[in-house]
């Protein structure tokens, strides 16, 4: 049998000849790259010059001198334009393959060739129907074939024929889906349409306004705060993104379907089913075992898989609720912002908020559905979280949504903030949206000692409407506004503490935690809610009393099992992932979501619309004196 050896001299050979080759057209390349760029700044004072080529007194101002100037006249001007430097990047691409043989761009070769063939086409055309005057970024090649393209299908026809091209092209080489392209249109109308109606309302009020001399952008208007209204000119527009959907991809949602099975029969748990939701911050992996197949098994993989999917943290759900099957919450690796601006234009928020009392959003499910509660039903809120989770931006967030649906004689805050800086921005809006002790000097209390004359005085005022109501002969406060609008209309009041723990320990006997209770079981039927917050879920200040009478409940990330348990009765708010990412708890139905953000430079705009002369007509809302010897 003969063996074949190659020649170590014709391999010396092919390996020189190799390397000659690739250098010069790497070279070739940088030549006229750097001769074309010069190109661009000096071709006026060089146009003159070439027909003096082998005068040696004439210089040329080209970085690569008289040659380079040539080259580039006849490549630029007098060829294909601004395309021109297709051809350094493809002398460059083939030395490159030659030189150090890439594979990777020896497979997309073809396709490299392809597509800069079809841009040194359409783009001295599209120049040319652009900027016509200008010769160097189309050429003599775009001014002739555009001037016969022009007197074929005129100017309008060759800019839809231009544009077809350009999308038709995109559609093959970046390989769009139907029903992705489909969906890519139907946003870019619904953006374009809700970034028009907002203009188009604002042009009617205007026009109105200088024709009737009557339109008033008070409270007042009668369109101004009906809910109907509210996508299209609520003041001010807040930022947001066009593009917050996840960025998560078929391929890595496959990969890791793989992953999961594969663990899963390693550890012989079969599985009949698996499918995947991407959410704003985490992706649901819904599993459906075989019939026979032990929860617990899977529920003790949680590390397990965690580690096989490169995941910071999982959480598992075994089973899910009202599912026949176990879910695997997995950190997106690129999560997408909910703008509160997106949720307010939505929708999906005006369907589910118009029939609330109290609309609050909380953000978005898995499934990216705009979740919405209603606080006079839920009646209070307890809400805990580390510090810099998400907590803060929260109840910012909350109180947006409010000043947002409801007028300020419905509505009424009293917002303590022992931090004395976190709640301090709302002070401009006191006058027509706070519930002020008589004689009050600040409207946000900071001072611990005075938090006991505030919730004295709120039960004080929880007294005197039950007495309404009952004179009344009616259950509610929205039965008794009902029966009563016109005599003496009840704003509902909302009482906000940002970190509760600091006046848990601050007084004797636990003074606090007495009025607090007495508000959350009595002060449903009369309109007055609370929202109490804290950084530290302890169970001496997240009390077994105070518990009780907060069934709904919201854990932002916490640092151990035991702060969940002690928020939420369960597990799981120590795997959450931060900024946002949230569990909601209400009467044993727990769902995840990613809370909104709003900007503070979007709060600020906000405040100061709300702050304007046209919203305090109606004067400040007092509360009765406190009595010293209430509830001691």
């Amino acid at each position: 049998m003969k063996k074949n050896f190659k020649n170590p001299k014709n391999r010396e050979k092919k390996n020189m000849s190799r390397t000659i080759s690739g250098i010069f057209l790497l070279g070739n390349s940088l030549f006229l790259f750097l001769s074309f760029f010069s190109f661009l700044f000096h071709w006026k004072n060089d146009q003159s010059q070439l027909d003096k080529l082998f005068d040696k007194e004439i210089r040329t101002e080209n970085l690569l001198g008289k040659i380079g100037a040539i080259l580039s006249h006849y490549f630029i001007y007098c060829g294909i334009g601004i395309s021109a430097f297709f051809f350094p990047l493809l002398l460059f691409i083939t030395g490159f393959i030659i030189l150090f043989e890439g594979k990777f761009l020896r497979n997309k070769y073809p396709s490299i060739i392809c597509q800069l063939l079809f841009f040194s086409i359409w783009i001295p055309i599209t120049f040319y129907l652009i900027l016509p005057k200008n010769g160097i970024l189309s050429g003599i090649f775009g001014f002739e074939i555009g001037n016969f393209l022009i007197s074929l299908f005129g100017k309008v026809g060759l800019g839809i024929l231009v544009l077809t091209s350009i999308i038709l092209y995109s559609i093959m080489i970046f390989r769009i889906p139907t029903p992705k392209l489909k969906n890519g249109i139907k946003k870019k109308i619904q953006y374009v349409h809700e970034d028009m109606g907002w203009i188009i309302q604002l042009w009617k009020l205007l026009k109105n306004f200088f024709n009737d001399k009557k339109t008033d952008l008070s409270i007042d208007h009668p369109t101004f705060f009906e809910k109907k209204e509210i996508k299209s000119i609520n003041p001010p527009i807040l930022s947001s993104s066009k593009n917050d959907d996840c960025l998560s991809s078929e391929k890595d949602l496959e990969n890791n379907k793989k992953k999961i099975i594969h663990l899963l029969n390693y550890y012989k748990i079969a599985v009949d089913k698996i499918k995947a939701t991407i959410g704003p911050t985490i992706t649901l992996y819904e599993i459906v075992p075989q019939v026979g197949v032990r929860i617990s098994k899977i529920k003790n993989l949680e590390k397990e898989i965690a580690l096989n999917l490169s995941a910071l943290s999982i959480r598992i759900i075994a089973p899910i609720p009202g599912k026949g099957s176990v879910g695997i919450e997995i950190p997106n690796n690129k999560r997408s912002i909910v703008y509160m601006k997106n949720i307010l234009d939505s929708e999906e928020n005006f369907k589910k908020s118009h029939k609330m009392e109290l609309p609050i959003s909380l953000g978005k499910t898995v499934f990216n559905e705009i979740f919405m509660i209603d606080l006079a039903k839920m009646p209070h809120l307890l809400i805990a979280g580390s510090t810099g989770q998400g907590k803060s931006v929260g109840i910012n967030a909350m109180i947006v949504f409010l000043l947002y649906k409801k007028k300020p004689e419905d509505l009424k805050f009293i917002l303590i903030d022992p931090k004395k800086v976190e709640l301090s921005i709302y002070k401009k809006i006191s006058k027509s949206y706070f519930a002020l002790l008589p004689h009050s000097t600040n409207p946000i209390i900071t001072n611990i000692h005075e938090v006991k004359n505030i919730l004295n005085s709120l039960c004080k005022e929880m007294e005197n409407r039950y007495s309404l109501l009952e004179k009344a002969m009616v259950r509610n406060i929205q039965e008794y506004n009902g029966k009563y609008e016109k005599k003496y209309h009840l704003p509902y009041i909302i009482l906000i503490i940002d970190e509760f723990a600091d006046l848990s320990f601050s007084f004797k006997k636990k003074q606090i935690e007495i009025y607090i209770t007495r508000l959350a079981q009595l002060a449903r039927a009369v309109g007055i809610h609370l929202i109490i917050a804290t950084q530290r879920p302890s169970v001496d200040v997240i009390t077994g009393i105070i518990k009780s009478n907060f069934t709904a409940r919201i854990a932002f990330r916490v640092s151990s099992k035991i702060d969940s348990i002690t928020i939420l009765d369960c597990i799981g708010a120590e795997k959450l992932i931060g900024k946002g990412d949230l569990l909601f708890s209400n009467q044993n139905e727990l769902i995840r979501l990613q809370g909104p953000f709003i900007d503070l430079s979007d709060i600020q705009k906000i405040v100061d619309f709300y702050g304007k002369k046209a919203f305090q007509k109606n004067g400040y809302f007092f509360l009765p004196e406190p009595d010293d010897n209430q509830y001691e």
